[in-house]
C-alpha cells in the first residue's frame, strides 16, 4: 500500500491563485484555442447557413478573428484582475464569464427578435445562429483554458 491518495494524478488540478505568468499563458491558449475553433465554425456554418452578403458577422473571417481576440484578451485581464484580488479565482472568474456569455447572447438574439434594427447588414436566423454557436464555443475553451488547464500542475 502507497501512502498517496487513490485520486492523485500528475495532473491534478489544484485551485486557488496563479502565477501571472501562467494566466498570461492560459490566455494564449483561449485566444488561439478559440480563434482556430471559431474559425471552423466560421467556415462550416457558412456553408450550411449561406448568410445574405451584406450580414457583415459573417462577410469575412477577419470579424471572427478580431472579435474573439479582443473579447479574449479582455477575459485574460478580468481574470489576472481576479487572480489577484480574490481567494477562489476559479469560482470566481465562472460567475463573471457566464454573465459575460448572457450580456454577450444580447445583441444576437436581439438581431433574431428585431431583424431590421440590425446595423450589421441583414441577419437570417440561421447566420445568427452561427453567432451564438461561437459564442458558446469561444466560452467553453475559456473555461477549460482558465479553471483546468492553468491549474494542472
Amino acid at each position: 500500500m502507497s501512502n498517496t491518495p487513490a485520486n492523485t494524478s500528475v495532473n491534478a488540478v489544484m485551485p486557488g491563485k496563479l502565477p501571472l505568468s501562467r494566466v498570461i499563458m492560459a490566455g494564449i491558449v483561449a485566444i488561439v484555442g478559440s480563434v482556430l475553433a471559431n474559425l471552423v465554425v466560421y467556415w462550416v456554418g457558412r456553408m450550411i447557413a449561406q448568410p445574405l452578403p451584406d450580414f457583415q458577422p459573417l462577410a469575412s473571417p477577419l470579424p471572427t478573428i478580431l472579435f474573439t481576440t479582443g473579447f479574449l484578451v479582455i477575459a485574460t485581464i478580468v481574470y489576472a484582475v481576479i487572480n489577484a484580488f480574490t481567494s477562489n479565482p476559479v469560482r470566481v472568474f465562472t460567475i463573471v464569464a457566464i454573465v459575460a456569455l448572457i450580456v454577450g447572447l444580447i445583441p444576437d438574439i436581439m438581431m433574431i427578435v428585431d431583424p431590421a434594427s440590425s446595423i450589421m447588414g441583414t441577419p437570417t436566423l440561421s447566420a445568427v445562429l452561427v453567432l451564438i454557436v461561437m459564442h458558446f464555443v469561444a466560452f467553453a475553451i475559456t473555461m477549460w483554458s482558465f479553471t483546468m488547464w492553468a491549474h494542472q500542475r
